[in-house]
């Protein structure tokens, strides 16, 4: 009855110190100092082990994550072009009917929806930056479900189908100093559009639907402040009314209002090498429900954060980050684990000025 995880910035550079928004490459309003034509891409390996009354699932896997490109012009403008992931639809649970009935059943989910994002972005005193994003949200699953009759070992396979588009639009600012910076940004409600297929095999023929979402708007607040010479502080908030999101007109039962808040320090040890650290906590939007006849619970996030930089000569860097978050709701509980590799380039190009005799 969810949307899946939501994911959080693919930047191994801000992940390490709790992955704060506000201050990150997702905000348009955060390139006030981008000199070069910078391009950063993201790889990212995710697991989890989830467990309920003695059982337990895992699951896996490794993909590209996030591209962001900005480059700027002679008037202080930057143009952004990138492309990332809002929502994460994998799972893979195995679950005895909570019907009554002789059915055990498989299901396994693949497929997300994504933001291909292109920007604008104008700096202004050389302290305040503003920005302005829109992203085209693009994306589908796949739902295999496997049903097992456990006496006579009859089996069937029904297949559900979603596909996702819609647009939506970010605002971003930022005010930044030698000492601190502050950043906002505010993307309002949108909708997207999604059509549904669903395929009963040996039962009836495929069906489709087709319904609409509404997204509600979403806050982000960030801070950073540099008391000493090599160390940085960090701290992000993230607003989410979700009890405002509805289907159809509708609202929807178990979606509740969101929020994520996060701390981290960054330390430069050596020159152009960092290390970071950072904690997060997260209420998800969504409540889970166990069975028809059981109060929804919320599921809680905390997180565990780190990362370093590795610098790579006459290229950019290479920014490695790993996250540690613990997911509870009665009676479920989930481990997950994130390693996340962003190859950052900053521009090295030069005018090459020739001269008499050379």
């Amino acid at each position: 009855r969810g949307l899946g995880e939501l994911v959080t910035l693919p930047d191994a550079r801000f992940a390490g110190s709790g992955s704060p928004a506000a201050l990150s490459p997702s905000n348009p309003g955060t390139f006030l100092h981008l000199t070069k034509t910078s391009i950063n891409v993201t790889i990212l390996g995710a697991a989890a082990h989830g467990t309920q009354a003695g059982s337990s699932r895992a699951i896996g896997n490794i993909r590209p994550a996030g591209f962001q490109a900005a480059a700027p012009l002679p008037t202080k403008t930057r143009i952004l072009l990138g492309i990332d992931q809002r929502f994460a639809q994998d799972f893979d649970v195995w679950s005895d009917s909570s019907t009554g009935t002789t059915y055990r059943y498989h299901v396994v989910g693949r497929g997300g929806i994504y933001n291909f994002k292109a920007g604008i972005a104008q700096a202004l005193f050389d302290r305040v930056c503003l920005g302005l994003e829109y992203c085209r949200l693009l994306g589908g699953s796949h739902e295999a479900w496997r049903f097992q009759v456990t006496e006579g070992g009859g089996s069937s396979t029904d297949t559900i189908e979603i596909d996702y588009s819609g647009g939506a639009v970010r605002l971003g600012t930022s005010f930044q100093t030698g000492l601190f910076t502050i950043a906002a940004a505010y993307e309002p409600g949108f909708n997207i559009t999604c059509q549904r297929f669903k395929r009963v095999h040996g039962v009836v023929s495929d069906s489709v639907r087709t319904y609409r979402i509404h997204f509600p708007q979403t806050l982000c607040f960030g801070s950073a402040i540099e008391p000493t010479e090599g160390l940085m502080l960090l701290t992000g908030l993230e607003l989410r009314p979700w009890s405002r999101a509805t289907v159809n007109d509708t609202s929807v039962e178990d979606f509740r209002n969101a929020w994520r808040g996060s701390i981290g320090a960054e330390l430069e040890m050596l020159p152009d090498h960092s290390v970071r650290i950072g904690y997060s906590h997260e209420a998800w939007y969504y409540e889970a429900r166990p069975s028809l006849h059981q109060l929804r619970a919320p599921i809680k996030e905390h997180g565990l954060h780190l990362g370093t930089g590795i610098p790579i000569p006459k290229f950019g860097s290479l920014e490695i980050s790993a996250e540690l978050l613990f997911r509870n709701s009665q009676p479920l509980k989930e481990t997950a684990g994130r390693l996340m590799l962003t190859l950052a380039y900053s521009e090295t190009w030069a005018k090459r000025t020739r001269r008499w005799g050379y």
